[in-house]
């Protein structure tokens, strides 16, 4: 989840960072082990057992307000990005998540993919969810497969570009043709930004992954 939302026209590519929401909800996890594990060790409806129970209540609404405060503003750069955009979002929780490490499956898990396609649909033309299946690891170049890091190297024919690009690109490529169609190039425009920013300008298509 180092990306929020990777967001594309086919012309320029736009990365917003998701490593706040990511460390907020890791934080959240992290407090309520500990307090629970507090718990355990006070009779259940005590005073002190009630109060850290208050302490976890606290702690789920102030973080949900912070994700979903990230959420809306990462939403209103796609929709000054790219306005007018019919929007085609790849659906992250797949057979790769759920063969994810147990820390990174709870982080996938637990993402706000639902909240940024209802508000992609609220603030854009509408949102359609499609299956990403293999769209960050298929070369829009040469529409061969392999596997990358966060930076995609295709080792047949070399084409390089963040991993997210990729897979943005061909969201895009599934959401109006119906397949991955090789033979394409990439966005050579590539900008990143943060949930707190705003960015401006766009065309009138667009996919997010």
């Amino acid at each position: 989840m180092n990306t929020l939302i990777a967001a594309t026209d086919g012309q320029k590519v736009i990365l917003i960072s998701g490593r706040k929401a990511k460390a907020t909800i890791q934080y959240r996890n992290k407090q309520l082990a500990h307090l629970s594990a507090k718990q355990s060790k006070h009779q259940k409806h005590s005073r002190r057992w009630k109060r850290l129970q208050r302490r976890k209540y606290c702690l789920l609404d102030k973080s949900k307000r912070q994700v979903r405060d990230l959420c809306h503003k990462a939403t209103h750069q796609v929709a000054e990005a790219f306005p007018g955009a019919l929007c085609y979002v790849g659906e992250p929780f797949n057979d790769a998540a759920q063969r994810a490490r147990r820390t990174q499956a709870q982080t996938i898990s637990q993402t706000c993919t639902r909240k940024i396609i209802q508000q992609l649909d609220y603030k854009t033309v509408g949102a359609v969810v499609i299956d990403e299946a293999y769209s960050s690891q298929t070369c829009p170049v040469c529409g061969r497969r392999s596997r990358h890091g966060r930076m995609y190297r295709c080792p047949h024919c070399g084409t390089t570009s963040p991993r997210d690009a990729v897979g943005a690109t061909n969201i895009l490529s599934l959401g109006v043709h119906g397949e991955m169609l090789p033979g394409r190039s990439l966005p050579e425009q590539v900008k990143y930004l943060r949930p707190w920013r705003s960015s401006s300008g766009g065309h009138p298509a667009c996919s997010s992954a």
